[in-house]
Parts: structure tokens; C-alpha cells; sequence
């Protein structure tokens, strides 16, 4: 088992919802101060100061979207109920056009050392089509206002296959990539049932298949060309910048989550809260949550289903030390799976080929099924 452990924090609230988004999110601000005092009750019950937190991530909704002060006392209540004298990495998601210097110097007083802004595209017109409230030009006065304030790691989020032109998109690569941001998360569209862009485009993807992998391709190359390195399907950083919050979940280490909809993974058991804002400000504390043991089968399958999603692969020595067997013991199928160029292995590691990225659940399924040939 890994050693590192997370705190993931839900702040479900949004001046406005987004027309592709199936998150856990509501407009209701007046919610937001109840929300926080059941916040503080939830992380008082489950405080845990016996194991040192390596990385931090408040996310949404959009926390930059609430007073500052509500902000403030969650990280003093985080540094209260947890040991965070070992933190490496603390990551807040924010908008542009909620991204204020109260906020940002609120943040680095707490040590906050990574901003994760929802760009999606620099093109105005896309922005508003999927109910996005600011611009391009608010992202570049946030995150000139953030490297101001001394905050150097930035993420911009970035959709691709929206309803725009292959022409827009490209756009949106070249200015993000030429941009003085250190880590872009690259993600395609997904069209949710009764969400206002699904309903507007009739349930079609704006893009088939065969172009959204075409769309990847160029994403994959420009950014290389700026200077990112892909080390996860979906995820690019300049070196050094990658981001130590997502690798602890795909390299199957454990995090503390609290909030509406927020899942954690503590002590060999997997936990989710409620989804339902109301009933998480409503429910006692101890009903808030479903809680599932994870056998160490279990593990070692999810170790490598998440695993194999990273650019370098499954570590071929950390996986019989944490489950006990051989990788190729435990998966029968992995070396016919190599034979046929689906997997391979090298110094080490077992990854899936770059050029095999596009199907790597098929891969997947192979790798875990008992009756696969």
C-alpha cells in the first residue's frame, strides 16, 4: 500500500451551470454557509492526525466562486484536523472570472501552491455557447494575476470535441500551448442525459469517433512541441510539474474526501458521500457516507487499470511487493496481451503503447476477464 495520503474537498457551488456538466454542483449561494459549518463537522468527526498528508485538492463546482473567507476557514480547519506538515502539493480548482487578489493572497498565505483554472477554450463564442461566464480575456488576467502572486504552477483545463470548428480547436491548442502555464489536462467532451448541451445538440456528438482521435493526435503533438510531456491519457506537464494529487489516485494510494458526492479510500475501504447537497446539510454525520472494503484482488486490479492510463506503466517490482505475486501470474492474459503489441515491458514497467492509448479499455477488459482467449 502506498504510504502517501490525499485530502480531496468538494465545493459543489457555481454562479451559474455549465451546459456539458454532470457534476455534484448548485447555483444556491445561500446555501454556502451551512455548507461549510457541515464541512467542518464532517472532517472533525474524521480527523486523522496520525498520518501526514502529502497532497491537497479542493475542487467543484467552483470554489473560487464563494466569499474568501469561507476559503480561509476551511484551510484552518484542514490544518486543524489533519497533519499537513508534509505537504508537497495543494491544488485549488478556479474560473477565471471569479479569480480575485483577496483570493489568490489568501491562498498563498496557506501555503496553496498549484491553481487549476477551467479555461476549455480561448474562443469567445464557444466559451458562451456552453454557458461558460467568462472569456478569453479573463483567463489571461487570472493567471497574470496568480503568477503575480507568486503561484508558478497553473493548470488549464481544456475540452476537446466541442461544438466549435476543427479550426477553433486548433486555436485553442496553439495559444495554450505557447501560454505560461505549466500543466493542461486535455479531456473529450461527454455528452450527459438532461444537461442543457446535450439536449441542445439532440444527444450527437459534435465530432465522430475517428475525428476526436484526430483532435487527440494534434493535442498530443502541439503540446509536445511547447514542451509538455503526456504522463497520463489525458493529462500534460512541463517537466517537473505533474500533478502529485491525480498520480497518488492512479498509482492506487489513499486520500481522505469530504464534501457532497466526494469518494475517499482509507484503510483498505472505499467510501462515497451522498450526492444530494440537501440530505449532505441534513443526514447525521455517520449517514453520510456508503462504505466498501477492498480486498487486495480488488487492489491489485484497480492498480493496474490505473496504472496502465500513465505514460510510464505499472512498476513491475512495486506490484509484487505490495500484492504478493508476479504482474504475469496474476494476469494470465498479460502475456498474450504483450504478443499481440497491445502491452509491453521495459526497465521494469508494463504500459500500454503509446499508439494503443485509443483502446486502451478494450485492453483493459482483456487483461481482467477470466474467459478472454
Amino acid at each position: 500500500m502506498s504510504e502517501n495520503h490525499s485530502i480531496y474537498v468538494h465545493i459543489p457551488f457555481c454562479k451559474a451551470r455549465c451546459g456539458y456538466c454532470a457534476f455534484c454542483s448548485c447555483t444556491d449561494m445561500s446555501l454556502v454557509p451551512d455548507y461549510f459549518g457541515r464541512l467542518s463537522q464532517e472532517m472533525a468527526v474524521y480527523s486523522d492526525r496520525s498520518k501526514p498528508i502529502y497532497t491537497l485538492y479542493i475542487g467543484g463546482g467552483t470554489p473560487s466562486s464563494v466569499p474568501v473567507r469561507y476559503i480561509d476557514g476551511l484551510l484552518r480547519d484542514l490544518d486543524k484536523y489533519f497533519d499537513l506538515s508534509e505537504l508537497k502539493e495543494t491544488t485549488v480548482e478556479c474560473n477565471p472570472e471569479s479569480t480575485t487578489r483577496e483570493l489568490l493572497d489568501c491562498l498563498t498565505a496557506h501555503g496553496v501552491n498549484r491553481v487549476s483554472f477551467g479555461l476549455q477554450s480561448v474562443n469567445d463564442a464557444t466559451l458562451e455557447r456552453i454557458g461558460r461566464l467568462h472569456n478569453y480575456a479573463d483567463f489571461l488576467a487570472a493567471t497574470e494575476l496568480a503568477r503575480n502572486c507568486g503561484m508558478d504552477n497553473i493548470n488549464a483545463d481544456l475540452i476537446i470535441g466541442l461544438p466549435e470548428s476543427r479550426a477553433d480547436f486548433r486555436r485553442s491548442l496553439d495559444r495554450i500551448a505557447s501560454l505560461p502555464v505549466t500543466h493542461v489536462s486535455a479531456y473529450a467532451l461527454e455528452l450527459h442525459e438532461h444537461t442543457a448541451l446535450c439536449d441542445r445538440l439532440a444527444g450527437q456528438p459534435p465530432f465522430d469517433d475517428d475525428s476526436m482521435a484526430d483532435m487527440y493526435d494534434e493535442a498530443l503533438a502541439t503540446l509536445r512541441e511547447h514542451g509538455f510531456a503526456r504522463y497520463e491519457i489525458s493529462n500534460f506537464a512541463r517537466r517537473g510539474y505533474e500533478c502529485l494529487h491525480n498520480l497518488n489516485y492512479w498509482q492506487e494510494g489513499r486520500y481522505f474526501a469530504f464534501g457532497a458526492s466526494a469518494s475517499g479510500f482509507v484503510d483498505d475501504v472505499r467510501f462515497v458521500n451522498t450526492q444530494d447537497i440537501g440530505q449532505y446539510m441534513s443526514l447525521p454525520i455517520g449517514e453520510l457516507r456508503t462504505s466498501t472494503p477492498v480486498s487486495l484482488h480488488e487492489q491489485a486490479e484497480e492498480f493496474v487499470m490505473l496504472g496502465l492510463r500513465l505514460e510510464s506503466g505499472v512498476n513491475l517490482d512495486e506490484f509484487a511487493r505490495r500484492y504478493g505475486k508476479d504482474l504475469y501470474a496474476f494476469f494470465p492474459h498479460a502475456e498474450k496481451l504483450e504478443k499481440r503489441g497491445c502491452l509491453c515491458s521495459e526497465a521494469g514497467h508494463i504500459r500500454v503503447p503509446a499508439d494503443k492509448f485509443y483502446v486502451i479499455n478494450s485492453i483493459l477488459a482483456d487483461l481482467l476477464d477470466d474467459e478472454a482467449d
